[in-house]
């Protein structure tokens, strides 16, 4: 019967582990069946149960659980008394209750005369009574340093001890013992009162507390029954109170109190000086703090985006009305490829929409080389560059990783589109650093620096800040400034300028009823207009729409960093449909043009259509198919030769903008050069 019970304790501990209430069922069952049914076995098993739950976290428990497992050893004693295999063992629980808590007295109503004489006796070769007085009461008793409950009698082991006693709002007091055997001694603590004290409740917990703009810590935990009082009439239960906060000393004169909590609303009492002079304890009323939320929705265009808040995942892309704790995020949108970050505030009872356009990432993966003049001011300066720049989302180096390893790294991992690597320039003394951004494909632009100049990075922030235009607005017009004219010159112009009455070959004279003398000074009107532009020519007065027209990106300018551009290109292609993403394809195709990438720009020219025929249009990608064949080699010239006639279709298209150059004569001298 006994080893039956004793080969369930192990299924029963695991069932128990953690289940507090449960636990305490087996307690009481235990106590029950010894009791009233005489079940010296089934206690024994039960009991054996809660010991096997609970000694091993012995130095972690409550109080009330370390109530509960001595409890357990007195019991298991007294039943290990009353069998005669079982009786060694009663000593064996005794020694460990001692241990556990040398301060707990055994039950003398369960225990016997003779037990109970034993375990005064193991008791009196270890430890000296010690008995304590307080005043006031409700302090807290350190002995040697460590917290223990301020009860009037105490055993402790023999040998020298420093007991503490402190209250807040009182000064401390302390007292030295030097206890021996059969030594009783005594320790009487009164405390001299110094400052107020303040006791606060707050429901719920897990609240910051501030005591004019300082904080003093967080509200935690949960209030006992000494607190129904309070919690009571408010309609709470203890529980639902944090644990009491105490303010230790209030000094004389008006405070503000702050309760600061995420999701609720901050609280502000005013305490007038009556709580500080004279010198007393209080007890506000609990404090309940006001939920604040708002909601926060994203959307993209751009697929595969997943949110976080905070570095916390609220799932993929859109977002719809998501209730969020009012205050200030750290947005974050992570895509396949890019990445968008803002700093954003959910004001309370607010909606808070955003659209999430993906950034190209930038990953410095560090400077190489050795130690030079400057160059710990210099990192510093790399390090934070993501500050100074807008287009782009900057991954900074991480800590002891050699560039070799990052740029493996990121190369592998694909968690960025663009890389940046600092390279000392060798010299006799190094006064030059070699900036090397790419992308993951092998496109890249260097620029050189030097590190002790008052801004080093000055250019490379403003090349990167930089992203040139697609689109701008437009009238469908191709206009050239020609000498000695009153007006930009019409070169060309779309069907809706034609049937509204614009003439080529003439001069505009006057726009929204101004003299415009220049090409420029006409798109600066167009771009401050807000509808409909008047034009004249020669008398003649036309209204035409505004339109956005295509643009090419320009090359070779120092303006801009091209690796940086291509990215940038890649991610609009993405969220992009129509003419915009054909559009995007000839850009492309043009920068990679500039890195000599002939091949992998065809493919792009070719798989482009665009449905436009005036300005920068299907003729321009014509063209530049025809000059990707020029370069590739005489093997392909009568590819290039066809893709010029293709070009040539296309009277009214353009090179660079509207106002560029027309592409037909310059398709038409590409084929005689051809023959």
């Amino acid at each position: 019967m006994r080893f039956r019970h004793l080969l369930a304790i192990p299924l029963f501990c695991a069932a128990l582990w953690g289940q507090d209430a449960a636990l305490k069922d087996t307690f009481l069952q235990a106590k029950a069946l010894w009791a009233t049914q005489g079940d010296r076995e089934g206690a024994s098993a039960r009991f054996d149960g809660v010991v096997a739950a609970l000694a091993p976290k012995a130095g972690g428990l409550e109080p009330e659980w370390i109530q509960i497992l001595c409890e357990s050893y007195n019991w298991l004693a007294v039943l290990d008394d009353r069998g005669v295999q079982t009786k060694p063992r009663a000593q064996v629980r005794l020694q460990a209750l001692m241990d556990l808590n040398p301060d707990f007295e055994v039950d003398r109503a369960l225990t016997s005369q003779r037990l109970a004489a034993l375990f005064d006796r193991m008791k009196g070769e270890k430890y000296a009574l010690v008995k304590l007085s307080y005043a006031p009461v409700g302090g807290r008793l350190l002995v040697d340093g460590r917290p223990g409950a301020p009860l009037p009698r105490k055993y402790l082991a023999f040998g020298i001890h420093k007991l503490t006693y402190t209250r807040p709002g009182h000064a401390p007091a302390e007292i030295a013992l030097e206890l021996g055997p059969r030594d009783v001694k005594s320790a009487d603590f009164k405390l001299a009162r110094t400052a107020s004290t303040l006791t606060l409740y707050v429901q719920p917990g897990d609240v910051e507390i501030l005591l004019d703009g300082q904080s003093l810590g967080y509200a935690i935990g949960k209030a006992g029954s000494d607190a129904a009082p309070l919690a009571l009439p408010l309609g709470l239960r203890p529980e639902e109170l944090s644990a009491a906060f105490v303010i230790p000393e209030l000094a004389p004169g008006k405070h503000r109190l702050e309760l600061r909590a995420p999701c609720f609303r901050t609280r502000t009492i005013e305490l007038g000086a009556e709580l500080a002079t004279p010198a007393a304890d209080h007890t506000l009323e609990p404090i309940r703090m006001e939920p604040s939320r708002g909601t926060l929705s994203v959307n993209s265009a751009w697929p595969g985006g997943e949110l976080f808040l905070s570095g916390q995942s609220r799932g993929p892309l859109p977002v719809a009305d998501l209730p969020v704790c009012s205050g200030s995020y750290d947005l974050l949108v992570r895509f396949p490829a890019g990445g968008f970050a803002q700093r954003i505030t959910v004001e309370e009872g607010q909606s808070l929409a955003l659209e999430a356009r993906p950034k190209p990432r930038l990953a410095f993966a560090g400077l190489e080389g050795g130690d030079f003049t400057g160059r710990a001011r210099f990192l510093a300066q790399l390090e934070a560059l993501g500050d100074r720049l807008q287009p782009l989302a900057y991954l900074p180096a991480r800590p002891d990783e050699p560039p070799a390893e990052a740029l493996a790294r990121l190369k592998a991992s694909r968690e960025a589109e663009l890389v940046l690597i600092a390279r000392p320039v060798p010299d006799k003394i190094i006064h030059r650093v070699e900036l090397v951004l790419a992308t993951l494909d092998g496109e890249e632009a260097r620029l050189v620096v030097k590190p002790l100049e008052q801004d080093p990075l000055g250019s490379l922030a403003a090349r990167l800040n930089a992203v040139p235009r697609l689109q701008r607005p437009g009238l469908g017009l191709s206009v050239l400034d020609v000498p000695s004219e009153p007006g930009p010159w019409v070169l060309a112009a779309s069907a809706p300028a034609l049937k509204a009455g614009i003439q080529i070959g003439k001069p505009l004279l006057q726009v929204q009823g101004k003299p415009v003398p220049t090409a420029q000074g006409l798109q600066r009107l167009v771009e401050a207009a807000q509808g409909p532009v008047s034009v004249s020519q020669e008398g003649a007065t036309a209204s035409l729409p505004l339109q956005m027209e295509a643009l090419e990106i320009p090359l070779g300018s120092p303006d801009f960093c091209y690796p940086a551009v291509l990215a940038q290109l890649r991610l609009q292609y993405a969220g992009a449909k129509g003419d915009e993403a054909n559009l995007i394809k000839l850009n492309q195709a043009l920068v990679l043009m500039q890195f000599r990438k002939y091949d992998k720009a065809i493919e792009l020219l070719r798989d482009a259509r665009l449905s436009t025929l005036h300005g920068v249009s299907q003729g321009t990608l014509d063209y530049h198919t025809g000059l990707c064949f020029l370069h590739l080699g005489t093997s392909y010239h009568s590819e290039a030769g066809q893709a010029f006639r293709q070009a040539l279709k296309y009277p009214q298209s353009t090179l660079l903008g509207p106002d560029g150059p027309l592409v037909a004569p310059l398709a038409r001298q590409a084929l005689e050069d051809l023959k």
